[in-house]
């Protein structure tokens, strides 16, 4: 797991030896982020192969597989999914969760190998599929 938790963190990654594509994702949000004027509001998570759920809940404080207000789990009947935005990028997920109303978010890019996250992200975004192609009437 890679954590950018805070400004210093995020302006630093830059340097940080990743993969071609997990640096070209991590980089577009940090850009984003500079531009909104949001690295104090922005921590990015990159969950990877091998990282636990255990793990990625003591980075957050909360474990993005239970719903926070009623409990459920992912796979549990009734769970409903509470992030803002998932998106398939191609060998990894992207999930942002917003946290109250300050604009802070958590950014987690999440690799589409074994890990917590990457069942629920494919279930969901396979769910939702491609956009319903409409015919002129």
């Amino acid at each position: 797991m890679i954590s950018l938790p805070d400004r210093q963190a995020l302006l630093s990654a830059a340097t940080m030896n990743l993969p071609a594509d997990l640096h070209a994702i991590v980089d577009r949000h940090i850009r984003l982020a500079v531009e909104g004027d949001l690295l104090d509001l922005t921590h990015i998570v990159v969950v990877q192969s091998g990282d636990t759920g255990e793990a990625l809940t003591a980075e957050l404080g909360f474990s993005p597989l239970v719903h926070p207000i009623d409990g459920t789990r992912f796979g549990e009947v009734g769970f409903q999914p509470y992030w803002d935005w998932l998106a398939d990028l191609g060998g990894w997920y992207e999930l942002v969760i917003t946290i109250g109303n300050s604009g802070f978010a958590f950014l987690l890019i999440v690799e589409d190998r074994p890990n917590p996250l990457r069942v629920m992200c494919s279930a969901y975004v396979r769910a939702a599929g491609p956009p319903a192609k409409t015919t002129p009437t």
